[in-house]
């Protein structure tokens, strides 16, 4: 009986270590994060890299004023960075969406404290936003709610984009979100030219999302890789379908909690398109597109009909083979579970 009983307490030790190290893994920061300020675009994606700790750091070294618009606030090391950047005398204001903040655990309330945030009072549409802009030159975008979920258990992308043009565009946004949330004129952004990049900026309602992605796919000529959290357009589906009769290769990752009627995996792989479920238990959170190799769609838009039409999103389109090699290598990762 000694026995067993020996050998019962070495496996709940052994399991007490487990847990032990698997939440140290699960919640391991960067130790010392440094942003490169000479590159143009960045790109990070979790849950192997956090997250958060990039943006703390862009936020922590912030000298003028700090333009934040989340769908959701979550993660409290956040918003201690933005009061204390408030405090030592930064311009902040953060934007987010009205029903979200009511969740457990939000931050919106010590926010408000502040003087800090307000939010969208819309009940039918999500201001689904994710984009930080940092002293009118640093953007921060793409699937990424800052929640304890979103950085360390979901699958998101963030690009960094280092280009004041851009970072008008996206001031531009919050400005509307800020002082009209519900009355805003259509505004245009024309492409811009970034280093050797062209980015396309796009937010709905004013702009259509879906037609901006489907003139990127309608000029494929070698493929295209997607990995989508939720899509039931039908426009982007015929397009894609399109592109492979045309012998295109066309892959897509989508996340299997969305599975639905309106869902357009089903169909999409009735036509042996090579379609698959992600694996991981917890979100396969991205909206991302690659495009021929050297072209990446992102940002917080999913493909479907009230993100286009109804919700506040964004949609930014990066001309860059440097960048999409990086997109590529993350679905391919994700692929790869697979086969």
């Amino acid at each position: 009986m000694s026995d067993k009983c020996e050998v019962a307490r070495k496996l709940v030790l052994l399991f007490l270590l487990f847990l032990i190290v698997f939440f140290n893994g699960c919640q391991k920061e960067s130790d010392s994060v440094v942003f490169p300020s000479e590159e143009v675009f960045v790109a990070y994606f979790s849950p192997q890299d956090p997250l958060y700790p990039h943006l703390i750091y862009l936020i922590d070294e912030a000298k003028e004023s700090i333009y934040a618009a989340f769908y959701k606030i979550g993660l409290k090391k956040l918003s201690r960075a933005l009061t204390r950047a408030h405090q030592r005398g930064v311009k902040v204001r953060i934007f987010t969406d009205d029903l979200t903040s009511r969740d457990q655990g939000s931050q919106s309330n010590y926010l408000a404290k502040f003087g800090l945030i307000r939010k969208d009072g819309d009940p039918e549409s999500f201001m689904h936003h994710k984009f930080c802009v940092i002293d009118k030159r640093i953007v921060w975008t793409g699937s990424f709610n800052p929640t304890e979920s979103g950085a360390y258990r979901e699958n998101n992308n963030v690009v960094v984009i280092n280009s004041s043009e851009v970072a008008a565009n996206f001031i531009q946004e919050f400005k509307r979100l800020w002082q009209e949330p519900l009355s805003r004129p259509r505004w245009v952004y024309p492409p811009l030219k970034v280093d050797h990049s062209l980015i396309e900026t796009y937010f709905s309602p004013q702009d259509n999302l879906e037609e901006a992605v489907i003139r990127e796919l309608k000029k494929a000529k070698k493929n295209i890789y997607f990995a989508l959290f939720s899509f039931t357009s039908k426009k982007i589906a015929q397009a894609l379908v399109h592109k492979y009769a045309e012998n295109l290769e066309v892959r897509g990752i989508m996340e299997k909690d969305q599975d639905s009627p309106f869902s357009q995996c089903r169909g999409l792989k009735r036509l042996r398109m090579k379609i698959i479920w992600d694996r991981n238990f917890y979100f396969m959170h991205h909206k991302f597109f690659v495009v021929d190799d050297s072209l990446v769609i992102t940002g917080s838009f999913n493909p479907t009909w009230h993100a286009t039409y109804q919700n506040r999103e964004n949609l930014i389109i990066i001309h860059s083979p440097s960048l999409a090699k990086k997109y590529r290598a993350e679905f391919d990762r994700l692929w790869k579970d697979w086969y």
